[in-house]
């Protein structure tokens, strides 16, 4: 993928409603991907054993739940960091669509907090 560059309001445009994600880089070492959610969307509850991962919130509001810390509320230019080994969960709140930008290895592999087993791809 050579994209040098994506336009925020380009891509709402071509994805439409909510719920959808994009992929606007990947290398061997990185990936991001733009997540659109409507207010009440959630996210899987899950980590990575292996790789931290960062959000940058673009849009919106959403609150954040990384294992071992209180729940907190990050709105559009925030960026969120979360680390390895701790699962997290995102949930939409507010009257609007929320869009992060979701920034990982694209060798990540996530697991399930409960089972601690690969999703499946």
């Amino acid at each position: 993928m050579e994209r040098f560059h994506s336009r925020l309001e380009e891509l709402i445009a071509s994805k439409g409603l909510p719920p959808w994600a994009e992929r606007v880089v990947l290398t061997d070492e990185v990936q991001a991907v733009a997540i659109c959610q409507a207010p009440g969307g959630t996210s899987r509850r899950g980590y990575s054993p292996t790789y931290d991962e960062f959000w940058v919130v673009l849009a919106g509001e959403m609150v954040f739940e990384i294992e071992g810390q209180t729940p907190f509320h990050a709105k559009a230019g925030d960026v969120v960091f979360g680390p390895k080994g701790r699962s997290n969960f995102i949930r939409i709140v507010g009257d609007k669509p929320a869009i992060r930008l979701g920034v990982i290895s694209p060798k990540v592999v996530f697991y399930d907090p409960e089972t601690r087993k690969p999703f499946p791809k």
